[in-house]
């Protein structure tokens, strides 16, 4: 959001479209200009062409407004699958609808908002825990400059909330002012139960500069936390 407004400001004489998609499904959603500021941090409605879209749960139901779930979507620029990886594709669909794995809720208005990649959600004692929640509230310490939240393996729980921290250079922090920080923020099933400091090369990016979460679970996650 901070960015997108930053982005106004830079471009004030300009008009700002805002479109969601994936090679596989083409545009799907697109944010207008006079929208960006009214339904700011949303995706917008669906684009003109799209079939539709929905929004399943597990069970491939779909969920009221409000609620989370797994975004769907059919139309004419959908692809047929996946060159010889017959799972894969049949993973990505239920019926003729497609799946990039981006997980979202829609509000009364019909305007979509995405919440995080299905592959990074935790699972802690049965609730659902979406790192981009928790990295917002985390990232907003003055101390830490970058974040990413992840779920490692726990005896109980089943995953335990852990955020990898990268800090300012010049600027400290311990795991404990990180955790109080979070305090009244987010619920408490939520704030990490663990905080890894690492450097800021350290943090492993892809070609686009997006934290990998997949490498950091591989690193992170060999031991059963107690």
């Amino acid at each position: 959001r901070d960015t997108k407004l930053q982005i106004l400001e830079f471009l004030k004489n300009s008009q700002l479209f805002e479109a969601y998609g994936s090679t596989e499904a083409g545009i799907v959603t697109i944010l207008r200009p006079h929208e960006q500021l009214t339904k700011l941090g949303s995706i917008g409605r669906e684009v003109i062409g799209i079939d539709r879209i929905k929004l399943l749960d597990e069970n491939g139901n779909e969920v009221p407004v409000g609620e989370v779930g797994e975004l769907y979507s059919r139309g004419p620029m959908m692809f047929s699958g996946y060159w010889n990886e017959p799972e894969k594709t049949k993973k990505a669909f239920r019926g003729d609808y497609f799946s990039a794995g981006d997980m979202a809720y829609k509000d009364e208005d019909g305007f979509f908002y995405l919440v995080d990649r299905k592959a990074n959600m935790i699972i802690t004692g049965g609730e659902n825990v979406y790192p981009s929640e928790v990295e917002n509230v985390v990232g907003s310490h003055p101390a830490v400059k970058d974040v990413a939240v992840i779920g490692v393996p726990h005896e109980k729980w089943g995953e335990q909330v852990t955020a990898v921290v990268v800090l300012h250079q010049g600027k400290s922090a311990t795991a404990q002012e990180i955790i109080e920080h979070c305090r009244g923020k987010i619920a408490g099933y939520k704030i990490p139960k663990e905080v890894i400091f690492i450097k800021d090369e350290e943090m492993p990016r892809s070609g686009a500069g997006k934290i990998l979460h997949r490498i950091l679970r591989e690193t992170y996650g060999k031991e059963m936390r107690r």
